[in-house]
């Protein structure tokens, strides 16, 4: 029993001696940055830019984008800010104070408390964006910081004296006054790509812009959100339409137009009455595929044939006798290749359905599809007979979908190319 115990206490002592020896021999290095030196390294590279620094707020989950230019005031610990939010961000900033710390141990970051326009920002997801941003890296002149609460992006770049000049003197406010005057008033706009035009669209209202063309019958198109600058805009996704890649489109504010660099020349939006692309691409995409044939009694639409109005007029007859008098008819183009005709009769709504091919010069063959379950479904198929003046036409021409021009604007119009006596307008 003494060998026993005296050979466990030498083991126990091997052990403890092993143990010690390796503490000494093989030092632990600590796992992360010292806080405060990363603290000290964050608040070094903020102050370099004593110009301030321009950049984007790219929402986490989100199409949308944002324009900043952002002093930083360390003596007051004030952050002066201009956004493209509004015309009035853009030309009076908003001044609030900021905190620079560590968060999470480990990360420095910058907080904008009450009063800074990023309070302001609401996306159309109805939430706001980050007032915190923690260092992410720095790569040259470029500083990236993510948000600490729904992982905002902003990513800033230190601003010369020219910059800085153009947001206090309200250069932001006056692209964002004159583009937005321009787009709401332009019509149809277009870029020319080869002598074929490339569709632009805007929607001023959530600061999106669409590109769409046309090769060998195939439509192209592609979307992104977009942000001011005291440049023109800035597209948060590089968009690829008609062979080019656009990133950016730049403001002319001596024409008070925009343009690209197409072929290394500037290509300025041309506009027009009309949509630059055929109709036929369009529908149920870039444009409504909603329709509205209404009745000649409430409103007569120019180019409405002798033979259309005859099928009209017999297919109202047939619902008044039945009781049910006719009061519109509704197109609903849906891409893929269905078109719901939804006839209005009194206070129902029958849904005729029709599957569609069509030709590449816009040429429309529709075969009927079965009636859905559904009450609409239901309300055309017990008043079926009522409506095959209309649906007999459909089924049995091929029509040929255009723009028709009247002096208000224009309609889609339709002729049939089996009978061309046969032609109405609808207003889209």
């Amino acid at each position: 029993m003494k060998k026993i115990a005296l050979y466990t206490l030498l083991c126990a002592t091997v052990v403890a001696s092993c143990r010690k020896d390796n503490s000494l021999d093989i030092p632990v290095e600590p796992s992360f940055p010292d806080p405060s030196k990363q603290l000290d390294s964050f608040k070094t590279i903020l102050g370099t830019a004593p110009d301030g620094w321009v950049g984007a707020l790219v929402p986490g989950s989100s199409n949308q984008l944002f324009s900043v230019y952002l002093q930083l005031d360390n003596g007051k610990g004030e952050a002066t800010l201009y956004s493209d939010l509004s015309a009035t961000s853009a030309a009076t900033p908003s001044k609030s104070p900021f905190n620079v710390y560590v968060a999470q141990k480990v990360n420095p970051t910058i907080s904008f408390g009450a009063g800074s326009q990023l309070g302001d920002i609401k996306l159309v997801t109805k939430r706001g964006v980050d007032t915190a941003y923690a260092f992410r890296y720095v790569s040259g002149d470029t500083l990236v910081l993510l948000g600490n609460k729904y992982s905002d992006e902003l990513r800033l770049v230190k601003a010369g004296a020219q910059v800085k000049t153009a947001y206090t003197s309200g250069k932001l406010q006056a692209v964002i006054s004159q583009a937005t005057d321009f787009i709401n008033n332009a019509g149809y706009l277009s870029l020319k790509q080869n002598n074929a035009p490339t569709m632009v669209y805007f929607n001023v209202s959530d600061k999106s812009v669409g590109f769409a063309a046309v090769a060998n019958d195939i439509k192209t198109s592609a979307g992104s959100g977009y942000a001011y600058t005291t440049t023109g805009i800035l597209l948060r996704h590089p968009v690829q339409a008609g062979g080019q890649a656009f990133t950016t489109l730049n403001w002319d504010s001596d024409a008070l137009n925009f343009y690209a660099t197409v072929d290394k020349a500037k290509a300025y939006l041309e506009q027009g009455a009309l949509p630059p692309l055929p109709a036929h691409y369009l529908l149920g995409t870039e444009l409504s595929g909603l329709q509205t044939l209404p009745s000649p009694g409430s409103l007569a639409l120019p180019g409405w044939s002798t033979d259309f109005k005859a099928i009209w007029n017999d297919m109202a007859n047939k619902f008044k006798t039945r009781g049910f008098p006719l009061s519109k008819v509704v197109f609903d183009f849906q891409v893929p290749g269905v078109l719901n005709v939804n006839i209005t009769f009194a206070s129902y709504v029958g849904r005729y359905s029709f599957k569609y091919t069509r030709t590449a010069n816009g040429i429309y063959t529709f075969t009927p599809l079965p009636f859905a379950t559904d009450a609409q479904g239901s309300n055309a198929n017990a008043l079926s007979p009522q409506a095959k003046p209309l649906t007999d036409m459909l089924t049995n021409n091929r029509l040929a979908i255009s723009y028709a021009t009247f002096p208000g604007g224009f309609l889609i119009g339709y002729t049939s190319v089996d009978k061309p006596s046969i032609g109405f307008t609808s207003i889209w």
